[in-house]
């Protein structure tokens, strides 16, 4: 085989290769703007105006609540800041 011969396979194949990953990323483009058009609702299921979206009413959560739910986000706090630091001593 001659390098002439070699260097056309070569071009080639690569023309192969790239065009299949054009083709592959031009599938993908294509099938998200389908589902978008599928999942896009009809004129007339749209609000006509927007209107501001209210936090669900319930009963107001008690002290002890309160308490507790603080009393977990600090104990996290403090774990994931520990945890941090750990890895800093592990890496450095």
């Amino acid at each position: 085989m001659s390098i002439g011969d070699a260097l056309t396979i070569t071009v080639l194949g690569m023309a192969v290769v790239f065009s299949g990953l054009l083709l592959t990323a031009l599938l993908i483009v294509a099938l998200s703007r389908v589902q978008r058009l599928l999942e896009a609702p009809t004129h007339a299921e749209r609000p006509a105006t927007r209107q501001a979206s209210t936090p669900p009413s319930g009963p107001e959560p008690t002290p002890e609540v309160l308490t507790v739910i603080t009393t977990v986000l600090e104990i996290e706090r403090r774990l994931n800041r520990l945890g941090a630091a750990r890895r800093e001593v592990d890496h450095g």
